[in-house]
């Protein structure tokens, strides 16, 4: 009896195990033969993950033409195009790289030559429980100012004096934002410098931003920073405090701009501080459905001339008529910065821009004089 018992276990066993093995081989994929690998974006359990969280790829182009008024130089140019790729990891994490290749002059021979740089990279996130708070890691545009260094996110072909000499454009570090209420946002960075890829020093610098959105029409940001900048053994204490603002009182008029006051601590003789001060307000007018037109008006006091190389005071007066074709796609490229004014497919730039410094800065075929004149065209497209 024992012997048949045993025999029958033993057989349903068997029986079992080979059932077992036709269930397994059941839910296997059709395709897992040697010469057909398994496609698991095919598979219904992976399907729904790849469609929720899709690979976005984005970027624009640059093309110029340039003609300076009092030399004579001019010169087309397909002066930059760069490609980004965002993708959502969860529903409260993102990922966001940008490179960048451009035509740029070297400041120490003048000569031109085409470099590619990663422009952003960026890492995003939530704070799970708390949907008011999120981090930022990597690099990214300063969160200072109105202007941009992306061509698209601006008005203008060219870009003032206090973007380039008055603030950052770039910081690689970590951002916290605690959005108190729809209204109010307060930011803290800590990051290498300004506009260091890799920091030069021990230190680093921090920033503090405030932003009031009162109304769907107007944004004022107040920033403050500090932080050490130069070369190990050769530092200095940096601050600069910047204000900028924007009222839109309706979808064809905007009224931006941006104010600075820095300085760096101890790089005069005898210890003195070396300061810089200047505003910029830039006005939008959209005529019409393809036209529109951008003025700015600036000045930057480099009293000391520690950031232009010069103890003067620049200004700029610029006006640039608008040209644009189709509406581009959503995403970065999506609004004019600190605006709802739509960024278009295709858009023709122009601008005539006129100098001006105390000093006698500007170079003309005559020999260095305190103004020059500009005429540039440019052409932007997204895509």
């Amino acid at each position: 009896m024992r012997r048949i018992l045993f025999r029958s276990v033993s057989a349903l066993l068997i029986l079992g195990g080979l059932l077992g093995s036709q269930t397994l081989w059941a839910q296997q994929p059709a395709d897992t033969t040697v010469d057909k690998p398994i496609d698991l974006g095919g598979q219904p359990g992976y399907q729904g993950d790849i469609d929720r969280f899709p690979l976005q790829i984005t970027g624009f182009g640059i093309g110029d033409y340039s003609y300076a008024g009092r030399t004579g130089d001019n010169s087309f140019s397909s002066s930059k195009i760069a490609i980004s790729a965002f993708r959502e990891i969860t529903d409260h994490a993102y990922v966001f790289g940008q490179l960048t290749t451009a035509l740029e002059e070297d400041e120490a021979t003048g000569e031109l030559a085409t470099e590619t740089e990663i422009d952003a990279f960026l890492v995003s996130a939530v704070i799970p429980g708390a949907s008011n708070l999120s981090l930022t890691f990597g690099k990214f545009d300063a969160p200072v100012g109105f202007e941009r260094d992306d061509e698209p996110l601006n008005f203008l072909a060219s870009t003032s004096f206090n973007f380039e000499l008055g603030r950052p454009v770039k910081m690689v570090g970590l951002q916290g934002t605690w959005t108190a209420s729809p209204a109010v946002a307060v930011s803290g960075l800590l990051f290498n410098g300004w506009d260091s890829d890799i920091d030069p020093n021990k230190g680093k610098s921090g920033a503090l931003r405030f932003e009031f959105l009162p109304s769907e029409a107007v944004s004022l940001g107040v920033t403050g920073l500090y932080g050490v900048e130069g070369d190990q053994g050769a530092t200095n204490s940096r601050y600069l405090v910047n204000v900028d603002y924007a009222f839109q009182p309706s979808w064809n008029w905007v009224l931006a701009g941006e104010a600075n006051l820095g300085g760096d601590k101890d790089v005069l003789p005898g210890g003195g501080t070396a300061t810089w001060k200047g505003g910029m307000v830039t006005l939008f007018h959209q005529l019409s459905r393809h036209w529109g037109v951008a003025a700015r008006a600036e000045v930057f006091r480099d009293d000391d001339g520690v950031r232009s190389g010069v103890a003067q005071t620049l200004e700029s007066y610029s006006i640039a008529p608008l040209f644009s074709l189709g509406v581009g796609r959503d995403g970065i490229f999506a609004n004019v910065s600190h605006s709802r004014i739509r960024i278009p497919r295709l858009q023709f730039r122009g601008e005539v821009r006129v100098n001006h410094s105390s000093e006698t800065f500007f170079d003309t075929s005559d020999g260095p004089d305190n103004w020059n004149i500009e005429y540039l065209m440019q052409l932007v497209t997204t895509f």
